[in-house]
Parts: C-alpha cells; sequence; structure tokens
C-alpha cells in the first residue's frame, strides 16, 4: 500500500502546529483545546494519534502488551523510518533499549542501572559540583550571561564526559550527534533534506562512540562504568557488542540536550517568580521542588514520547489501528485538571507522585537521577553566588521538531 493511499485513509485531522513561535512561548492553550476534544485526536502531519490527557497517557505507558517504543512496527517505517533514511543507524536501532525484545531489555537495562541509582549518582555529586563551580568560574565577571549558551549548554557535556572519561575536545561533536538524534526521536517530522544534511553528525558521533570503545578496551579504568559494560560485554554472558554501542550511544543522547534545557527552563521560571526565588534563598532543599514543578509546569518537549500498536485498540473514543503512532504528549498529561490540582498554577510546594516527566513504565529514563542532580546543583549554585541576579528579557526561541529549543536568556548576575 503506498504512503499516498495510507496517508488519504487516515481520520479526521484536528488542527495542531507545535512549528509556531508562539507555541514554543506558550503551548498550553493549544493543548487545553486538545484536552477537550471529546475522542482523541489524530493530528495528519505527524502521521499519529495525540494522547493529551493523563489517563490516557498513563493507560499506554503502562501496557507493553498492546503498544511498543519499538518504530520498526510503525506503519510507515518502510518509507519514514530513520534507519530507511539514515542507514549507519540500522545496527543502533536494533539493538537499542526501545526495540529490544522484553527480556533482552530487562537483561540490557539490568546491566547499566547500578551505576545509575540515586546512590550511585549521589557519589558524583562532587564531581558534578566541581564542574559547575568551574563553569561559573567562567562567567563571574561578566555582567550579564545567555545562561544557555554560557551555562547550560557547557553542564551536561562536561558531566557526560567525565563520566564516560571521554577526551575533552570531543564534546562538540557529541553534541551534534545528540541534537541529530532528538530531532529524529519522533519520526517522519523531519524533512528528507535535513535528515540528509544530519548523516555526517550522526556518523561522526557514532564513529567516536566506537573509538571511546575500543580506546577503554585497551586502557581500562577502575570504577568506571563503561570499563564495567566492557567487560561484561567480554564475557559474552550478558551484553553483546551491538547492544554495548546502542548503551553508550543512549547514555550519551540522553544526557545533553534534554538536561541543557532543563537547566534553562528551571532558570527562567524560578527568575520570573521573586517569591519562588525568595523560598528557594531561604530553603535551598526547595531547589529540588522547583526543578519537579518546572517539569510539570513548564515542560521543556514539543512533542511526546513515541509508542506504536501491536494491535487494534479501543481508547479514547477511537480506534487505534495496529501500526499506529501514538504521541503521548507530556506538556499536556502534566497539566490535565483532572489528575493535579490547580494545574495552571505554578506551586514549587506541590507534592505528588503523579509525575510521569521522565516517562513511565518500562521505559523510565534511567538518567532520570543524574538529570535531577545536575541541574540542581546548578540552579543552587547559581543562586548562591548571584542572589540578586534578575532576567533582561524574555528568553528566544530556535526551531526544533520535538523541543521547545530555548536559544537565549539573558540574566544580569549583579543588577545595580
Amino acid at each position: 500500500m503506498s504512503l499516498e493511499h495510507m496517508t488519504r485513509e487516515a481520520p479526521p485531522a484536528v488542527k495542531f502546529d507545535p512549528s509556531t513561535a508562539e507555541f514554543d512561548v506558550n503551548p498550553y492553550p493549544m493543548l487545553e483545546r486538545l484536552r477537550a476534544q471529546p475522542a482523541l485526536p489524530y493530528w495528519e502531519e505527524g502521521r499519529g494519534w495525540l494522547l493529551c490527557r493523563y489517563e490516557d497517557a498513563i493507560a499506554v505507558l503502562r501496557d507493553n502488551k498492546r503498544f511498543t517504543a519499538n518504530r520498526s512496527v510503525w506503519e510507515f517505517d518502510a518509507e519514514l523510518g530513520l534507519t530507511h533514511q539514515i542507514p549507519e543507524l540500522a545496527e543502533l536501532s536494533q539493538y537499542g533499549l526501545f526495540a529490544l525484545a522484553d527480556a533482552d531489555h530487562a537483561r540490557v537495562r539490568k546491566l547499566v542501572s547500578p551505576a545509575l541509582t540515586p546512590r550511585a549518582i549521589e557519589r558524583l555529586r562532587p564531581e558534578i559540583q566541581a564542574i559547575v563551580d568551574e563553569i561559573l568560574d567562567g562567567v563571574e565577571a561578566k555582567g550579564t550571561v545567555n545562561v544557555v549558551a554560557e551555562i547550560a549548554d557547557l553542564i551536561p557535556a562536561r558531566v557526560i564526559g567525565s563520566m564516560l572519561k571521554i577526551p575533552k575536545g570531543r564534546e562538540v561533536q557529541f553534541q551534534r550527534f545528540t541534537d541529530a538524534m532528538i530531532k529524529n526521536f519522533v519520526p517522519g517530522l523531519v524533512c528528507a533534506r535535513e535528515v540528509e544534511a544530519m548523516r555526517p553528525d550522526i556518523a561522526g558521533g557514532l564513529e567516536l562512540i566506537r573509538e571511546t570503545v575500543e580506546d577503554r578496551r585497551r586502557h581500562p579504568q577502575e570504577e568506571d562504568i563503561l570499563t564495567t559494560l566492557i567487560r561484561t560485554e567480554e564475557r559474552g554472558d550478558s551484553l553483546n557488542a551491538q547492544e554495548l554501542l546502542s548503551l553508550v550511544a543512549a547514555l550519551i543522547v540522553g544526557g545533553f540536550e534534554t538536561t541543557v534545557h532543563l537547566i534553562s527552563f528551571t532558570v527562567y521560571n524560578l527568575l520570573q517568580r521573586p517569591e519562588v526565588l525568595a523560598q528557594v534563598k531561604a530553603e535551598p532543599e526547595l531547589s529540588r521542588n522547583v526543578i519537579e514543578e518546572v517539569l510539570r509546569f513548564d515542560n521543556f518537549g514539543k512533542m511526546g514520547l513515541a509508542r506504536y500498536a501491536l494491535e487494534d485498540v479501543e481508547l479514547g473514543g477511537v480506534t487505534i489501528k495496529k501500526g499506529q503512532l501514538v504521541l503521548v504528549m507530556l506538556n499536556s498529561a502534566l497539566r490535565d485538571e483532572g489528575t493535579f490540582s490547580s494545574a495552571d498554577v505554578f506551586d514549587v510546594r506541590r507534592h505528588t507522585n503523579a509525575s510521569i516527566a521522565f516517562g513511565h513504565g518500562v521505559h523510565y529514563c534511567i538518567g532520570a537521577n543524574l538529570a535531577r542532580l545536575e541541574v540542581q546543583l546548578a540552579v543552587s549554585t547559581l543562586v548562591r553566588r548571584f542572589p540578586r541576579m534578575q532576567l533582561l528579557g524574555p528568553p528566544s526561541f530556535g526551531p526544533h521538531p520535538v523541543l521547545r529549543k530555548m536559544e537565549s536568556l539573558e540574566v544580569q548576575l549583579r543588577p545595580q
């Protein structure tokens, strides 16, 4: 069946355009309209269903029997699938955590999870604090600073590089690789011309990962997550070479761009609320609550988590056909009044276990603990060192298919 024929038979579509500047600045009026639809809306341009209510989001994220994160089952994968457009990613996609069968997924995840538990990540606190301090030392003398480019962009790259002991000087290449991978996180949103332009960055990043792994084989290091994973693969009993490559790539991709944005959005939301900033100064431990509320209230994600139906499923008043894409819109679900009281109010003292900002179920983000610690240290140190800092204006955003990509956030560090 041709792509044109399949698209023509798609369900009645809803008007949804996440590419506008207005959506980057404030997506919530549009998301509220989508939540109010009596049945699940279908987004024709994205070729998928939009799951905007919390109850529907949880239902899909918990249902591993009828929904999968493996995009190879997508009805348009043959024409628009990433590995079709970028053959270099075939191996990475086949052995990635999203693609592995349940038993293999659990096995591989179990191998890396001990290095990313709260206790294990807490041991990195002094190292991450030193990185944050060094970066802030570099802007100390400046009157104003672009928080995105001069602070947030630098911290995750240094942290992941330190964790995996990647030689300095390669951060930019890894960031270009990460940017290309994240732009293709939701299939079919990037045009063929742009995908082709990304291929050198993806190929270069994969080659750099292979070089890093091979260098670590020759020069193993103690108490090193990469050395531990390599030794597991070399024993041949738990992890194969392809899974190792995919796992290291996932750690790098997951540890860069999303953490950059969480730092930037947290600083922005904090500085535009003087009363909250005052509370954090008085109670530094509240910085953790600020991060969780930013993830819920002003999520940097533009699009949702992609899932694909393994069979026909009745949900939200529609029939989702086998092979169809559903986008779990976390940004909308986390503003659902049915789950979060006063959902449109930023409440730094909100206590809830309902947040799905880092996903839910078997694909819960393995790097969530690391991201939280990085952002907590970055924001709390900024507040401590520059307690009078102020916004100089609203942030600016750049085009991006899946993120509200904040490009500039100008802050005066020591206002007169």
